[in-house]
């Protein structure tokens, strides 16, 4: 007989056993007790009261939750997290660009897997990378997700024709800029768990019309568009002194918007911004650690969730813990919309959750594909030990979630109906080589000559001994 403490062997388990009854599951209508699930190959087959499944094998002290999905993250600079601390808003200008833009395909390849290994130990089993990546960076970044199993939304850019990456304008014929797209696609089209994107950095690295034409074939090719948008103070301004409009007002104007684009933070949207990405049934990702960490402010995700906007939850390259981000999302919102009003519901903790999970796989992609836990859907899930004390007693499962649970409790990842990380450990391939090829090119990529930073260690900033 299985107890709620016992250690499992969940690699074998779930190899064996394609239909699982834990203490809860996390559906699309919420919380269920006494309920089981099945998958065959890479598809939820069924799904139901534990009584519709004798076979069922017993997960007790377990929950199942969708896979938690990364919205907005950059995987090529997953080496230089540590350099962004005490730095100024717009560091991409001055540490990201400059540390990306010369890495090869083996750089690409070890930053990439190195970022995925994090995510997957966050409970991340989906991310969507941001990056104006060539075919021979995304070689290595492709070769990563296919060795980690996990699900990417790849992305392509167009650093070749803008020059200085992401500001800029370039000289080139659409017709070149449409190749470059058309080739990205083809790229991603033999492997199942790898989608392509196009990355531009609105108007400041594009001319409205490119912008346009950028939306139009995204929108005919059925891939995401990925647009930073409304996210410092400067491109706000940049953009009213140049086109007399807002950021997103522009992107109406030229018929950017719709529901086959994402954007990126949108912290510094105006109400009437709002209403037009809900008229477009635009998407957008929330990044409250970037916020915290790095931003000029943060994004109005309550509002939005009330307006019905489609929004997923992302790092930004900050932290790849799920749970980190998940309780950043309602606490960003409680400190900066809530409060204010009183309001301590603040999305009664499933807003979150959903956005991290289900929501956040819509958003980014998986419509008819990932995301929810019901019948016909890829089996991306997570495992979680709901035996640790600070979970202990539950009386409400998804505030639980939002506040006390840990990446430590992620007993196994699963990705496409296979287990990807089971009590902490990447299955099938070796840490140790990865932890050593990674830390010695670390130490090349964060060493690029461009890259300024203006706060400098912390210790520069402790007080000197009398």
């Amino acid at each position: 007989m299985v107890r709620p403490n016992d250690q499992m062997d969940f690699e074998n388990l779930i190899s064996s056993a394609a239909t699982l009854a834990p203490e809860v599951l996390l559906t699309p209508e919420g919380v269920k007790r006494d309920w089981a699930i099945r998958f065959e190959g890479t598809k939820i087959t069924g799904i139901g009261p534990a009584s519709e499944f004798l076979d069922a094998t017993p997960l007790p002290g377990r929950a199942i939750i969708p896979g938690m999905v990364d919205a907005h993250t950059h995987v090529g600079q997953i080496f230089g997290k540590a350099l962004i601390g005490g730095e100024p808003a717009q560091i991409w200008r001055r540490i990201w660009h400059p540390m990306e833009r010369d890495m090869d395909e083996e750089q690409s390849y070890l930053s990439a897997k190195w970022a995925f290994w994090e995510a997957m130990r966050g409970g991340f089993t989906k991310v969507v990378n941001y990056g104006l990546n060539s075919i021979e960076k995304n070689e290595g970044v492709h070769r990563a997700a296919l060795e980690t199993g996990i699900r990417l939304v790849s992305a392509c850019g167009l650093d070749e024709f803008s020059g200085d990456i992401g500001t800029g304008h370039g000289d080139y014929e659409w017709s070149q800029i449409e190749d470059v797209i058309l080739a990205h696609i083809d790229h991603c089209a033999p492997h199942e768990m790898i989608s392509p994107s196009v990355c531009c950095s609105s108007f400041m690295g594009n001319t409205p019309e490119t912008l346009g034409k950028l939306s139009q074939l995204c929108a005919e090719k059925g891939i995401l568009l990925q647009i930073h948008s409304n996210e410092h103070f400067p491109e706000v301004h940049e953009c009213i002194l140049r086109h007399n409009m807002r950021p997103i007002e522009l992107l109406r104007k030229y018929d950017v918007l719709g529901p086959h684009v994402i954007l990126h933070h949108t912290t510094l949207v105006a109400e009437p911004e709002i209403e037009m990405i809900v008229e477009a049934d635009t998407a957008t990702s929330y990044n409250p650690l970037a916020s915290a960490w790095k931003g000029n402010a943060v994004a109005p995700a309550l509002r939005m969730a009330q307006r019905g906007v489609r929004f997923g939850i992302g790092s930004d390259t900050t932290s790849a813990d799920g749970f980190k981000n998940l309780m950043a999302a309602e606490a960003c919102q409680r400190i900066e919309h809530a409060l204010p009003v009183s309001d301590f519901s603040c999305g009664a903790a499933w807003t979150w959750v959903d956005a991290i999970t289900t929501q956040g796989a819509l958003a980014t992609g998986g419509y008819d594909d990932h995301g929810p836990l019901e019948t016909g859907m890829a089996a991306d899930f997570l495992i979680l030990d709901m035996m640790h004390p600070e979970c202990l007693p539950s009386h409400d499962f998804e505030w639980e979630l939002v506040r006390y649970y840990n990446r430590d409790q992620v007993d196994a990842v699963v990705v496409n109906g296979k287990v990807t990380m089971a009590s902490g450990k990447p299955v099938g391939w070796d840490v140790e080589d990865l932890r050593s090829a990674g830390l010695k090119a670390a130490k090349d990529i964060t060493s690029a000559p461009d890259i300024q930073r203006c706060h400098g260690p912390s210790n520069l900033y402790r007080p000197k001994a009398k």
